[in-house]
């Protein structure tokens, strides 16, 4: 274990993606990955794109059929709706697959206060 010192924003940013200890004022300790540093928060274990990952559904697009005036057909090419693709995933090539959902050794995204550290370390 190598301490990160000065604790500052800037020092500590320079080691996202290292596994990291975490000890707080009041004595817990923390171990993970540091995802990013800044704006007064530490983030461990975080996904790509912040604290949460965002599950999106594809869903076809609803349009909504206007009445057409009398004596005026669809024409069945006119009246086809794009369809949403399906998507299929094959056996799930990831180590730290397990089940349905994935295992992740080092737990779930955590937020920390950044005033509230008392010290920091680089995990070698």
């Amino acid at each position: 274990m190598e301490p990160i010192f000065p604790l500052h924003e800037e020092v500590v940013n320079r080691y996202c993606g290292y596994p990291v200890c975490v000890v707080m004022q009041d004595g817990s300790r923390h171990i993970g990955i540091l995802s990013s540093c800044g704006g007064g928060k530490v983030l461990l274990n975080a996904e790509a794109g912040g604290l949460e990952a965002n599950v999106t559904q594809l869903q076809a697009p609803v349009s909504k059929k206007k009445k057409s005036g009398k004596g005026k057909k669809e024409l069945p090419h006119q009246s086809v709706q794009p369809q949403a693709q399906a998507q299929t995933q094959a056996y799930p090539y990831d180590p730290y697959y397990y089940g349905p959902q994935p295992y992740y050794p080092w737990g779930g995204a955590l937020a920390l206060d950044f005033a509230l550290i008392a010290f920091l370390f680089l995990l070698l």
